[in-house]
């Protein structure tokens, strides 16, 4: 057993949060610069007026580990962001969606989450599991993997769960290379972050320079989101292995990289607080009092990083004297805690293939997993319930749960084709009686609504001409492509233009190929046109790409037409994500439009003062294809920008318009 005096402990914890505090102000007002700098140290860097989420949240889930124990739940840190957070940037706004849903974690971290999954939302979170786990990767480990999937999947719940374990060990070894290798030992050897990380202790072996190696992190690894996780943990290790431990040259060599600067700040220097530890760090640099301000609600006792570290150093104490049995604190203080004890029953919901969606027309296939918590066999009896028309083939049931065990219920969930409004949200309720007749179980939970829409197109332009008279005017021209190109609008010499006519589409990204007047037609089974084709489409997440509708290849423009379908009169914003043009029309106005392509993102055009009536909106969407694709996504939110989306609207049947 691994052995630490509670003075060590509690001043490194400190050390861990002062570093923090600091070297994220240090970092915070140059977010989002994605490019190296030469900021020069100045003193007032050191800022604490100014919040940052990646103390904030940790600051929530010491609120919950205080109350819950060691037996919290992903679910429980989940519910207190919600209850306690104002602000939602990214992927804090997906996780948030899903939970307004019904659908929580792991799910809430990777449904609707394709742009930020890989974002460093839970990376920034690790230092309290580092802490109250102190010596105990392992543990560590365990801990944040509860917390990244909250937000986030895969790659960035590793880093997360990567940095966490190397925190823990840093309580007891302080060579940076030897902690990294420890930390690695844990991620699978085929992790993109695993290579990432390899790949940047080579680098600062080999160049021994800050700027060299971030130049080589980028050239493999970078992203344009300033937040995505590979750079920016890329560039803390980097700050690591070349700072010399020193906080303020930690600090200063990760901003001077840019991009998420607030979050490669503060992870340096929490770790280079734990190696260090409060006293040496405010013996070297002068410190004083070093506070925090919060941007979330919490009433903890005074915003004094030395109470912050005190109550979280109490946690661990709790922790290594019941569940971590690799570390003993000695000479620490006496804590108590008064939890609440463990449910007598709980349920996890599964859903097929991961997808908590269901499409109209279709079924989704669930799993309810049933859990006695308690010391008895009991039979149950089992009472599911959905709203807005869902279908549930199994509504009530009994089953025998053995004491301490576990029973699976497989269910479906269908949304009969003939609904009359598809909502976002779809919650189900589960309740539960024992053989007394007690209800002993009350649980809800959501299912998304797959959005319907009605489909139109595809259109397109034969260039030069698309006019069928035109072309017959030419027909018994001996050299009739000479006469054509004279209409053709596309640039350069004729061989250009007639190799185009042979090899390709155009569009117009102006042109509305479809009347108006067709807009808000209900679809029709029996409708036979030459035109175009109309078909109900179905778009299960907030992204979606041309592709996903027809096989129709190459340029081309198609429309999507929905009802929505709102309780009350409201003023909100839309989230509009695209990487090819579009328009976009809401009862016949058009309220965006865009000719370029660009990058996708989940919000590259934000809409202020939408105006939705009380009941049906006509919504109608032009995707435009110039190239290989074209992905969209329409998000409808309360605030402009980092705000909570809205998941109380639904859509009506596009065989109902």
């Amino acid at each position: 057993m691994r052995k630490i005096s509670y003075s060590q402990y509690l001043d490194k914890v400190t050390g861990c949060f002062i570093g923090k505090a600091i070297s994220g102000n240090i970092g915070a007002p140059h977010e989002g610069v994605k490019m190296p700098m030469e900021l020069p140290f100045m003193p007032e860097m050191i800022n604490p007026d100014l919040p940052n989420d990646d103390l904030d949240l940790q600051v929530l889930w010491l609120d919950v580990l205080e109350e819950k124990g060691e037996h919290f739940t992903s679910y429980d840190l989940l519910e207190r962001f919600v209850k306690c957070t104002p602000y939602s940037p990214g992927e804090y706004a997906v996780m948030r969606k899903n939970f307004e849903r019904g659908i929580f974690p792991p799910y809430s971290g990777s449904f609707c989450n394709d742009y930020y999954i890989e974002g460093m939302g839970c990376p920034i979170r690790s230092e309290i599991w580092g802490c109250v786990a102190v010596g105990n990767a392992t543990l560590a480990r365990e801990l944040s993997s509860r917390d990244g999937v909250l937000d986030h999947k895969g790659e960035s719940v590793e880093a997360e769960m990567f940095l966490a374990a190397l925190e823990s060990e840093a309580f007891f070894e302080s060579d940076v290379h030897k902690l990294i290798d420890k930390a690695l030992a844990y991620i699978p050897e085929n992790s993109k972050f695993r290579r990432l990380a390899e790949d940047v202790v080579e680098w600062c072996d080999i160049y021994g320079d800050s700027k060299e190696v971030f130049t080589q992190i980028l050239f493999h690894y970078g992203h344009p989101d300033c937040t995505n996780m590979f750079q920016n943990m890329g560039i803390t290790l980097l700050s690591l292995l070349l700072g010399d431990s020193e906080i303020i040259k930690t600090s200063l060599m990760a901003l001077n990289c840019g991009f998420d600067t607030d979050c490669t700040c503060a992870t340096a220097g929490a770790i280079i607080g734990i190696l260090r530890g409060a006293e040496e760090l405010i013996e070297a640099y002068g410190l004083k009092k070093i506070t925090y301000t919060l941007g979330v609600e919490s009433n903890r006792r005074s915003d004094l990083i030395v109470d912050l570290a005190e109550d979280i150093a109490a946690m661990g104490i709790y922790f290594s004297k019941n569940i971590n049995a690799e570390v003993e604190i000695t000479d620490a203080p006496a804590v108590a805690y008064s939890f609440p004890p463990l449910k007598a029953y709980d349920v996890a919901v599964d859903y097929e293939d991961s997808q908590p969606v269901v499409e109209l027309g279709k079924s989704r296939k669930i799993t309810l997993t049933l859990k006695n918590n308690t010391d008895a066999d009991q039979v149950l009896s089992c009472k599911l319930t959905a709203e807005h028309g869902l279908v549930c083939d199994t509504a009530d049931f009994c089953c025998e749960v053995k004491a301490g065990s576990e029973v699976k219920v497989p269910v479906t969930v269908s949304l009969p084709m003939d609904t009359e409004i598809v909502y976002d949200r779809n919650l189900l309720t589960l309740t539960a009686a024992d053989e007394s007749g007690r209800e002993v179980l009350h649980h809800v939970f959501g299912i998304a609504g797959a959005t319907p829409w009605k489909l139109s197109g595809p259109f397109w332009r034969t260039e030069p001409v698309s006019d069928t008279e035109k072309i017959l005017e030419h027909f018994q021209d001996k050299t009739p492509y000479a006469y054509l190109m004279q209409y053709s609008q596309i640039p350069g010499n004729g061989i250009d233009k007639l190799r185009h006519f042979h090899l390709n589409f155009a569009t117009d990204t102006e042109t509305e190929y479809l009347p108006q007047e067709e807009w808000g037609k209900a679809l029709n089974p029996d409708r036979r046109s030459t035109k175009y084709c109309e078909k109900l489409v179905s778009t299960p997440q907030d992204s979606f790409e041309m592709k996903d509708f027809f096989g129709f290849q190459g340029p081309c423009a198609a429309y999507l037409t929905r009802v929505v379908v709102a309780e009350e009169e409201r003023e909100c914003c839309m989230q509009i994500g695209y990487s090819s043009p579009f328009a976009l029309y809401l009862n016949g106005e058009k309220l965006a439009f865009r000719d370029n392509c660009e990058n996708w993102t989940a919000e590259n055009v934000h809409l202020e003062q939408v105006k939705l009536k009380k009941g049906e909106n006509l919504l109608m969407f032009r995707m435009t294809r110039i190239n290989a694709d074209a992905k969209y996504n329409i998000n409808f939110s309360v605030g402009i920008a980092c705000d909570a989306h809205i998941v109380t609207l639904g859509s009506k049947n596009p065989y109902r318009f």
